[in-house]
């Protein structure tokens, strides 16, 4: 059962940077905001894909694959899915 998104915007980015620092295998105090995901923690396109399948099963936010480009630091992926939580797309 996914827990959908509720509370704070500031609830949702913990979330979300748990999450990926667990994917990455950091620490959440490693990860900064700006940290590239491939260049500075070593991240793989794997590993990428399956931090955007946990955000949408345990977050309940689809992402389209397509914007995984665009989702390359903790602060792009703040934006991204703050985007497809509140129900706003660019086109899609």
């Amino acid at each position: 059962m996914t827990q959908g998104v509720t509370g704070t915007p500031s609830a949702l980015q913990d979330k979300i940077r748990e999450i990926v620092a667990e994917e990455l295998e950091l620490d959440q105090d490693e990860l900064s905001d700006t940290g590239h995901f491939v260049d500075d923690y070593d991240a793989d396109s794997l590993s990428l894909i399956t931090v955007i399948a946990r955000i949408e099963k345990e977050l309940g936010v689809a992402v389209p694959r397509d914007q995984l480009t665009e989702m390359a630091t903790l602060e792009q992926v703040f934006a991204v899915v703050g985007q497809y939580a509140t129900g706003e797309s660019r086109g899609a």
